[in-house]
């Protein structure tokens, strides 16, 4: 991974999305670091085919390619790397940041990011390249996106008011650029791609240091607030229907970035993939 994230930036005005764009220009997959970004995605996408809601000038929208060197079993990791990074910037202007397995960023539990990582095989790569899409709500207020969002999702822009009393509408659009935030991004995930290639065991001597592998997944955990939690771990969209699934406390993650959840018969499961429904208990 020797180019920097964003050397290259392609910029759209719109697109469908920018992880297909990426899939349907394959040569650009060749490029590690290159970025798509878009002013309006028309056909965004999340998780099993969920649709992402894009706002002209109001999101940010965007891919990077990725060539880990890793095997397909280990990638996971970085849709949670993502979440750190886009939790260190955000905390820059707001608190209450909370991380959801795998792939979203609440803020007082509403969603104001989701990031989808996928995986492409060229001929040219021996290992996975990966595209890490992330879709941020920066701009504009709940009245601007559908009703059936507006319970469940917040802006940047919104929690800025929120959270400051002295500061009006006009002051938090001119405070917060898109572009500055998107180049604080990228630079934060270059940051911590050089974090999780930190090898403790070769640079010093101690039992005090951990690799950054280690370490960003402990920052993951710390961040979610998720140890402890009683979750419903859902395999399929057939068991979200019928509120069927595996009941157990979430207990870490394994170094591949999987949630370790404890059954209620004591079984220790790794949930690979589906959704997982937290169980408010009853007082």
């Amino acid at each position: 991974m020797a180019e920097k994230i964003g050397n290259k930036i392609i910029r759209l005005t719109e697109v469908g999305s920018t992880n297909t764009y990426l899939k349907e220009n394959c040569d650009l997959l060749k490029q590690h670091g290159l970025v798509v970004l878009a002013e309006m995605q028309t056909s965004g996408r999340g998780r099993v085919g969920r649709k992402f809601v894009s706002l002209p000038a109001k999101n940010i929208t965007f891919s990077v390619v990725l060539h880990p060197n890793l095997p397909l079993a280990e990638v996971q990791v970085f849709a949670l790397m993502a979440g750190v990074v886009v939790a260190r910037v955000l905390e820059t202007y707001v608190d209450q940041i909370r991380l959801k397995w795998p792939n979203d960023v609440m803020v007082r539990g509403k969603k104001i990011c989701g990031i989808l990582l996928e995986t492409i095989t060229i001929t040219e790569q021996h290992f996975p390249v990966l595209i890490l899409g992330i879709g941020l709500n920066t701009k504009g207020f709940l009245i601007d996106y559908p009703k059936e969002l507006q319970t469940v999702i917040t802006t940047l822009e919104a929690e800025i008011l929120r959270s400051s009393n002295a500061i009006s509408e006009s002051e938090a659009a001119s405070y917060l650029e898109n572009e500055t935030v998107f180049q604080q991004l990228l630079k934060q995930l270059e940051c911590c791609l050089e974090e999780f290639s930190y090898d403790a065991a070769t640079t010093l001597r101690s039992e005090n240091i951990i690799d950054g592998r280690t370490a960003l997944l402990q920052e993951w955990l710390k961040r979610s607030q998720a140890i402890g939690r009683k979750v419903r771990s859902l395999n399929n969209v057939e068991e979200l229907t019928k509120g069927s699934g595996t009941v157990g406390i979430i207990e870490g993650l394994t170094k591949e970035g999987y949630l370790r959840i404890r059954t209620e018969s004591g079984q220790i499961l790794s949930h690979v993939s589906g959704d997982i429904l937290e169980i408010k208990e009853e007082k």
